[in-house]
């Protein structure tokens, strides 16, 4: 993970290890917060973030961002370091089941397929889990609430805050976990990684503030 940072962002480690997430999320009216929600725009986002710190603080760094919309792609190069790329995707729902399939548009070795059993109501984490219980998990992962980017040559960093409602999650099984950036060298390869857990929430509202620069002493 080291290797994958900027000199400004270290990894934030639980138990010796770095983490990432990989965020399969619809996102709903998305919108400039002037505008009231019949003008946003609804699509599919994955987005995989480094859990790290940057001067002390905790938050995420993003590696790469796939989109299912040709306009939130555009916009979100133009104005945030998300690193967005194109890419089709088909979810197939049931009652117990969410089934999910990504395709990069560029034919970069990113695509995913999954299907996550979701009509469990468990609250244990898995054995392949270095965290002990949902409380823990929730509070390493999830309560992170800044976003760092590139630093400036005067020394400010690049940084976009969110505020977002409670962020209640499950954990939830994926019977084909099938992620390739993870593993065919567009971000890490199979040797480099192991699949922690996976969560599922529901209705979460999210709120970005306008980018940032702010002086980091690192």
């Amino acid at each position: 993970m080291r290797a994958r940072l900027p000199i400004h962002l270290e990894p934030d480690l639980h138990e010796g290890r770095a983490f990432l997430s990989i965020v399969i999320a619809d996102m709903v009216r998305m919108r400039p917060a002037v505008l009231p929600p019949i003008f946003g725009i609804t699509y599919t986002q994955v987005v995989y973030r480094a859990v790290v710190k940057c001067a002390g603080e905790r938050g995420v760094t993003f590696l790469r961002s796939d989109a299912a919309n040709r306009l939130m792609v555009t916009a979100g190069n133009a104005l945030t370091f998300f690193r967005f790329n194109l890419a089709s995707v088909r979810w197939e729902l049931s009652a117990r089941a969410m089934g999910f399939s990504l395709e990069p548009r560029a034919g970069d070795r990113a695509r995913i397929a999954a299907n996550f059993e979701i009509g469990s109501r468990n609250t244990y984490m898995p054995a392949s889990s270095r965290f002990s219980n949902l409380d823990e998990a929730a509070a390493f992962l999830t309560e992170l609430y800044a976003a760092f980017g590139q630093r400036r040559p005067d020394g400010r960093v690049e940084v976009v805050r969110i505020a977002r409602s409670s962020w209640k999650s499950r954990p939830v099984t994926d019977s084909i976990r099938f992620y390739e950036a993870m593993t065919a060298g567009t971000l890490f390869r199979q040797d480099d990684v192991q699949l922690d857990s996976i969560f599922h929430v529901e209705d979460l509202a999210y709120y970005w503030h306008p980018l940032s620069l702010e002086l980091r002493a690192v």
